[in-house]
């Protein structure tokens, strides 16, 4: 029996929801931001910034490239090597399609397109699980620099570490994904027990992973991924006429990805922003040129990936690739 096949036949509307949920996200956001632009002129800025955007959206592609090989790396010491690296980046930058969906959670449409290159879902899943551990453990390291700008910054690194310890915890100790599996049999509704037991056997999917020489590459693989990220903020930042020290440029857009994850907001959308302007009007920049560098560095990374994963996505469907294919 295939790992890929059990979630198959729920993925056409996922799916749906998903992009239905990323398009009234976006469909706000336009309005909200049409709304600012009256008093504000927030529109005229940003295109003033046009270069500098296209050169952070550079940075931000580049990121990808780096979190892709990352992938890679992941799954081959899972013993899957992808040797279609095409078809393998396209299935990972799919992912982004949907990442303004509720918890991200519109990624996880990965385990379609590399369930067409034989990667069992549990595989796929553990795979997301681990990256996205190691991104909140090197956004928090990155964003120390900003933290004297978020009083709440001890709270939300408490949060990330109970978080990751629960990970390990999961990942290294059997008898408490057995215990959490018959938790979840009592949980009322069935799509919350489906949910349970896959984020459960996901965590659980992760102890071949736990190895000091993946752990140390996948986290340098991220450092330089969000570091470029952070580097974009910066150069904006700097492009725009603000100067700031080196180590807020660096650790503010990291610390308000924190708190837009913890939000729990889809992507962040709105709590990211706001915690830029911010933490920006507390290092002395005004409120207008807070707002046009927070807008552009989101549009240059949560919608720019958007953007990116519907096109990898309209790829990789027009191919015509089908799990009957390896059948």
């Amino acid at each position: 029996m295939s790992g890929s096949a059990s979630p198959a036949p729920a993925l056409p509307d996922r799916r749906g929801r998903a992009a239905r949920w990323v398009i009234i996200i976006a469909a706000v956001y336009i309005a909200a931001l049409y709304y600012v632009d009256r008093d504000r002129n927030i529109l005229s800025r940003l295109t003033d910034m046009a270069a500098p955007l296209g050169a952070c959206a550079l940075l931000v592609l580049l990121s990808y490239l780096l979190r892709y090989l990352r992938w890679r790396s992941i799954l081959r010491v899972q013993g899957y090597p992808l040797p279609q690296w095409r078809q393998g980046f396209l299935a990972y930058l799919a992912g982004f399609a949907f990442t303004a969906s509720p918890g991200k959670a519109g990624e996880l449409l990965r385990i379609r397109y590399f369930g067409w290159l034989h990667i069992p879902a549990r595989t796929t899943l553990g795979t997301f699980i681990f990256e996205r551990a190691i991104d909140l453990l090197v956004i928090t390291l990155l964003a120390i620099g900003a933290a004297t700008l978020v009083p709440v910054f001890g709270l939300l690194t408490l949060i990330i570490l109970l978080i990751l310890f629960a990970l390990v915890a999961f990942a290294c100790w059997s008898p408490l994904a057995r215990a959490s599996r018959h938790a979840i049999d009592l949980v009322p509704g069935r799509l919350l027990r489906q949910l349970g037991h896959f984020l459960v056997d996901g965590a659980g999917a992760l102890g071949p992973l736990m190895r000091p020489g993946l752990l140390a590459s996948s986290s340098s693989w991220g450092a330089g991924a969000w570091g470029l990220t952070a580097i974009a903020f910066a150069w904006l930042c700097h492009a725009s006429g603000i100067d700031l020290p080196w180590q807020l440029a660096l650790g503010i857009y990291p610390l308000a990805m924190l708190v837009g994850a913890l939000s729990f907001v889809p992507g962040g959308v709105g709590t990211t922003e706001a915690s830029i302007v911010m933490m920006l009007n507390a290092s002395g920049v005004d409120t207008d040129a807070a707002l046009a560098i927070a807008i552009g560095i989101r549009l240059v990374s949560l919608w720019l990936a958007v953007l990116v994963g519907v096109l990898a996505m309209v790829a990789l469907e027009s191919a015509g690739s089908s799990p009957r294919q390896g059948h």
